[in-house]
Parts: structure tokens; sequence; C-alpha cells
């Protein structure tokens, strides 16, 4: 299990920096529209399995809004996509649906999380675009938050004693969350030598922006987890030998990927 898990860790994280740094941009916004429609497909088969058909596709045309107006658009037409599915999805479940009008308010809140938590957050990294030194913050962003993530895995597992979230991830620990944690800084200051558009930035920043990529990435993957566990399910789907689902594998970067949009553009 866990070789299998390397291996598919391996295989994207090539994928990946092969996509970035020798493909065309447009070939990213397509690579990153198809994980988010295959994550929010999978978000929706966790959390509302009887889903009506029109619903979920009406889900599905509102998650790919965002990667199309992150590439596209910008930052205006960006946010304008996240009013506008809440006004769709608010009108739908205001003028249609069940006699119970307290289920219709839960499917809006399921709605409205499932393409905020995925698309919305995902497509940040396209709005990295934005900016002149995009790929290096994508290479920085995805290379500290899966490096944490990794030293989190083996750390807890050689040393973890104090369980960091005993109900939602039994397995994880205070000890591997620290090592992670310095794994990311540790990752952030190779990144910030190797790419000269981070050069910029001071040792107490890149501290910074490290310690706050690894927490947000932790976040994320403690989100995933609540879903799963709410639900009752092991994994978001079977499409990643050693990995389940696509949002298994994205669920810490989506928090991730926003975060570091933000600390890219102000610094």
């Amino acid at each position: 299990m866990l070789l299998e898990r390397l291996k598919t860790a391996g295989i994207l994280i090539v994928f990946f920096v092969v996509v970035i740094s020798s493909f065309p941009a447009w070939f990213l916004f397509i690579v990153a529209s198809i994980m988010i429609l295959l994550a929010s497909w999978e978000f929706f088969e966790i959390t509302f399995p009887s889903q009506p058909t029109k619903d979920r596709l009406l889900c599905l045309v509102l998650a790919a809004l965002f990667p199309t107006a992150a590439f596209y658009g910008g930052a205006v037409f960006f946010y304008g996509s996240l009013f506008l599915s809440f006004f769709a999805l608010a009108l739908r479940c205001s003028l249609f649906g069940t006699d119970n009008l307290r289920l219709r308010l839960d499917t809006l809140q399921n709605y409205l999380f499932g393409i905020i938590y995925i698309s919305f957050s995902f497509s940040h990294f396209l709005l990295l675009r934005n900016l002149e030194s995009w790929k290096p913050w994508i290479f920085t962003i995805l290379l500290v938050t899966y490096a944490g993530d990794i030293a989190a895995y083996f750390i807890g597992r050689r040393f973890g004693k104090r369980k960091l979230s005993p109900l939602l991830s039994p397995n994880k620990t205070i000890e591997g969350a620290v090592g992670g944690l310095i794994a990311s800084v540790g990752i952030l200051y190779l990144c910030e030598f190797f790419f000269s558009a981070l050069s910029d930035i001071t040792h107490l920043q890149a501290f910074l922006v490290a310690i706050l990529l690894a927490v947000s990435g932790q976040a994320g993957d403690l989100v995933e987890s609540l879903i799963k566990r709410s639900y009752g399910v092991k994994d978001s789907g079977k499409v990643l030998p050693g990995h389940g689902g696509v949002l298994d594998r994205i669920d810490s970067i989506l928090f991730a990927g926003p975060i570091g949009y933000y600390l890219a553009y102000f610094l």
C-alpha cells in the first residue's frame, strides 16, 4: 500500500512538473479543469449520491466557470463567478425542490460548499498566471505542501504519540504535524535558493510563507477527513491507485493554493 502510494505520488509530481514547465498554458487550464470536475463529481457522490441529474449538471457547469474565468478573464470575472454560482443555486433551491424547506436550505449549503471548496479554491492556481513569476510560485506551493504532507506521514508513523484529531484522522499526530512544518520550511528555503523569482523575499518572510502553506495544507487534509468521516467513506474515489480519488490527492492544496496566491500577490 505504501509503495503504491509513493509510486502514484511520484508519477503525479513528475506529471505536474512537465505540464507546468514544458506545455503551453492552455494545457494547464485543461488539466486543472478536468481535475476540478472529477473532484467535484466525487464530492457530490459522497455528500449527495441521490442528487438529481439536472442538479449534478448544474453544479458541474458552475464548477467549470471558475477555472475558465481565472484563466481567460482574471480576478474580476473570477469573483463574479462566485456570485453567479451563489445566485443560480439560491434561485434553484428557492423555486424548486421538496416541500421540506429545511432540506432545500441544506441542499443549497451542500451545493455551494462543494463548488467553493473545490473549484473556487483550486482555480487560484490559474489566477497565479497573472503574476510574472507564476511558475516558480506554483512549484513552490506544490513542493512545500506535499513535502510537509509526506514528512508528516513518515514522522508521525515513526515518532507519533499524541493524536492531532482522533475523530477526524486517528493516524495523524502532533509530532507528525510538527515534522511536516519543519520539512515545509526546509523546502521553502531550497525554493528560495533555486528560484530567482523568490530571491527578493526575506528569510523571515520565507519562514512565514512556509508555515502558512504547511498549516493550510494540513487543514485541507483535515477538512476532507471531516467530509469522509461524516458520510462513512474511506476514499473519495478509485481513480488513483493507492490514493483513492482525485479529491484525496488534491485535498491538501485546496487551501494552500489560495493562501499561496495571496502571499505571492502581496510579496
